[in-house]
């Protein structure tokens, strides 16, 4: 008897469960103009944990952005219910009704599907003959009435609002910033000043030169939305930190004639002249500044507890895989381990891999190469590391899994995740050269060997130069211990001196000498050594060291700018000696107090 309660009371279970979970599919209950864009949501609430979530096809609509996933929760009956919002923005492209699909996903082990939906697209024409209908358009709102203030116009017809997915997170984190210029004046905006995002790692998603424009209905009036900058966050350590206000510039065009039109926005960066006047006598243009309200945002340390030693800051969930491209080699030939971590989180604050190189084999710094989706929170994508290695003896090598620690904020825990072990084989011959045919000698084979006789000609001149200068550079040094900088005597000059002599030089080699004099610098100033060598590291000991986040960003920027020129085939264009000048100041302000 007991068997078949048992069996009741988990069908019960089971049912409660499936009852407790509500996934729907909310779109616009208005009218969408076609050429306008709009959100279609998937909301799945009461799921503790979401899997294989697929979404459907979108056409005719055509896909601006998303996903965009925001996790969060309501509370009912004192009872707090997770959430799970999915967003996709569509812009439709002509007019008619059309069908939403419902998306898909795995929760609690069951497939389960959202409603289908219903939207409904006009023309602008028919848009406008609404708006007239309703009244919306009788109000003119360029007509400056006698007497009526400008200003005070403006204040209600015009505003900048930032909003942020969330105002508390971890380290590490990302928080979605978006900055929208509201208005329903005829009017040229430029953005003045952006906000300062202090304590954060910034990655852009969308752009002033982006148009991306919608409507919004705010208190009753419809106002055309301008999307002026979106960003994602990733802040460098746990406090308290604000969002700067971003300020705006408006010339706003105002008439002293009540003929009716429609009102039009320029939102624009910096390119707009200093004094613009009104060309006709019967309008007037005013000019004003607009600004963001700040917005405060409390970033919570990571947990203490169960942390793993090798963990540098990851935040998010990853994979990890290792192969060596070519697994037999020659004596002294060059190979190569690469590492491919993939994944979604903090990607611009992940460091490389160290590796436990077995005795007798030598490994060089990696390149590295981004492959990124600035497109979804957080980012997502995947991060390889190439590192090149040789072998002076023959034998057997095996390269141990490479393990690689991160805080998943989605499970609240840390997980450490190892890569495959790789083996590599050294052959006892030295590295193959290629063969020469005997007793045919021709002018090419004389000319290639006096080509060769004059190439190791300039290499030995070069390497008595280098012994030279290394053998006197060292009568001014004291020894270095492994793996740890130490300039007691040299000074700032001294250390960006390479850089300026490589200002003519091609892009990718100046970035990288002065990529390493900075680095150097650094790592001789607050001791870091081996492992440490990571911009995460380098961000706690300047904090402990009392330095301003201001100057932590700047320098966090330059790393940034030069890894770009070294690892891209983007043509930086700028002027080096004001780079120079600038890293300059900014060591001296490391090198203070």
């Amino acid at each position: 008897m007991k068997k078949p309660v048992f069996i009741f009371v988990a069908v019960i279970v089971t049912l409660v469960l499936r009852a407790q979970v509500v996934f729907t599919t909310l779109v616009p209950k208005e009218s969408i103009v076609e050429g306008e864009s709009f959100r279609v949501q998937y909301v799945i609430e009461g799921a503790e944990k979401v899997i294989n979530f697929k979404s459907p096809s979108f056409s005719p609509f055509r896909l601006v952005s998303g996903p965009e996933i925001y996790p969060g929760q309501i509370v009912e009956s004192s009872k707090v219910i997770p959430t799970r919002n999915t967003i996709y923005t569509l812009q439709a492209r002509q007019p008619g009704m059309y069908k939403i699909p419902g998306a898909a996903a795995t929760v609690n082990g069951e497939l389960i599907k959202s409603n289908a939906a219903w939207v409904t697209v006009i023309s602008r024409a028919e848009a406008n003959r609404r708006r007239i209908q309703n009244g919306e358009l009788q109000d003119n709102l360029s007509y400056l009435r006698p007497g009526e203030d400008p200003y005070e116009k403006i204040k209600q017809n015009l505003f900048v609002k930032v909003a942020v997915n969330k105002k508390i997170c971890f380290a590490g984190e990302p928080i979605v910033a978006t900055f929208k210029l509201y208005s329903r004046l005829q009017s040229r905006s430029e953005i003045y000043k952006n906000p300062g995002l202090y304590g954060f790692t910034v990655q852009e998603m969308i752009g002033v030169n982006d148009k991306r424009m919608d409507e919004e209905m705010l208190s009753g009036k419809l106002f055309d939305v301008h999307t002026i900058r979106k960003v994602q966050l990733y802040p460098l350590q746990a406090g308290s930190f604000s969002i700067d206000p971003m300020e705006i510039k408006n010339k706003v065009e105002f008439s002293r004639s009540t003929v009716n039109q429609k009102t039009e926005q320029e939102v624009v960066e910096g390119v707009f002249e200093d004094k613009v006047q009104a060309t006709d006598p019967g309008k007037e243009i005013v000019e004003t500044i607009i600004r963001s309200e700040p917005v405060s945002i409390i970033v919570k340390p990571l947990p203490v507890k169960n942390k793993p030693d090798d963990f540098t800051g990851a935040t998010g969930r990853f994979t990890i895989h290792a192969f060596i491209e070519k697994n037999e080699l020659a004596r002294n030939e060059e190979g190569y381990l690469n590492i491919s971590i993939t994944g979604k989180g903090n990607f611009s604050q992940l460091s490389a891999p160290v590796i436990a190189w077995p005795v007798g084999m030598e490994g060089f710094e990696p390149l590295v190469n981004d492959s990124l989706d600035k497109s979804t929170t957080p980012l997502t994508g995947s991060k390889k590391f190439r590192y090149a290695f040789v072998a002076a003896h023959a034998g057997k090598y095996e390269l141990p899994a490479i393990s690689f620690s991160f805080y998943d904020p989605d499970s609240n825990r840390y997980k450490t995740i190892r890569s495959n072990p790789v083996t590599v084989n050294v052959s006892t011959v030295g590295k193959a050269q290629p063969a020469r045919t005997a007793n045919k000698t021709s002018i090419t084979d004389i000319n290639h060997k006096a080509s060769m006789v004059a190439a190791c000609i300039i290499v030995f001149l070069l390497l008595g130069v280098m012994i030279y200068w290394i053998t006197k550079k060292k009568d001014k040094q004291v020894t270095e211990p492994p793996g740890k900088w130490i300039m007691p005597d040299i000074t700032i000059d001294e250390i960006l001196k390479p850089a300026y002599l490589l200002i003519p030089a091609a892009d990718k080699d100046f970035y990288a000498v002065l990529y390493q004099s900075v680095w150097k610098y650094l790592g001789s100033h607050f001791y870091l050594q081996g492992s440490e060598m990571n911009k995460y590291t380098l961000v706690k000991k300047m904090l402990d060291a009392g330095k301003s986040p201001e100057l932590i960003n700047n320098l966090h920027q330059v790393l940034e700018h030069c890894e770009a020129g070294m690892f891209t085939n983007a043509t930086l264009e700028e002027n080096k000696e004001a780079l120079l000048a600038k890293v300059k100041k900014l060591l001296e302000e490391v090198k203070a107090n």
